[in-house]
């Protein structure tokens, strides 16, 4: 299984970090599919021997994962994965195809509360209502205490594939 080509789009990078997640799963022995329709949250629906799914996100040329908005974020739920791939340190720019990208493979609910959390922080520092909405992003580059704190907590889900259920047996 081969990953479509990117296109510089950032829904083409989107499809295309897809395309990728989907192909190192199969290399680790997972069965992963995309999505049939565009799934409000999750991407990837993957068998293993606890079947779980993915929410693929990819940054173009930033350390920062873009969650979405607080409804999705709101919806991703325990034994899912969010993957992140962004540039790796010190690139202007993600390279996908050559392996030019970092990794974090995030428990989905610790994405959504540390999502929902850094969110929550931002409004109250900037003196914003709750109901402000805009998309939910976690920042590497950020300077405010929170950000940082929880994007150095994040470091630890780099290529995390040991926090994924086994694949399921060969039969």
């Amino acid at each position: 299984m081969t990953p479509r080509s990117p296109s510089v789009g950032s829904k083409d990078l989107g499809n295309h970090a897809e395309s990728v997640a989907q192909v190192l799963l199969h290399q680790r022995g997972y069965n992963a599919d995309l999505h049939r329709t565009n799934h409000p949250i999750y991407d990837l629906v993957v068998d293993a021997s606890t079947p779980f799914h993915v929410s693929v996100k990819a940054s173009k040329t930033q350390q920062h994962v873009r969650l979405g908005s607080l409804n999705s974020v709101s919806k991703l739920s325990s034994g899912n994965f969010v993957f992140a791939f962004m540039p790796s340190l010190g690139s202007k720019e993600i390279s996908i195809s050559d392996g030019g990208y970092r990794l974090f493979i995030i428990p989905a609910e610790i994405a959504r509360d540390d999502g929902i959390a850094v969110r929550n922080s931002y409004l109250e520092h900037r003196g914003l209502d709750q109901s402000y909405s805009y998309s939910l992003m976690v920042k590497g580059y950020a300077k405010r205490e929170h950000q940082v704190q929880i994007w150095s907590q994040w470091a630890q889900y780099e290529d995390a594939w040991h926090l994924l259920p086994p694949p399921k047996p060969a039969a």
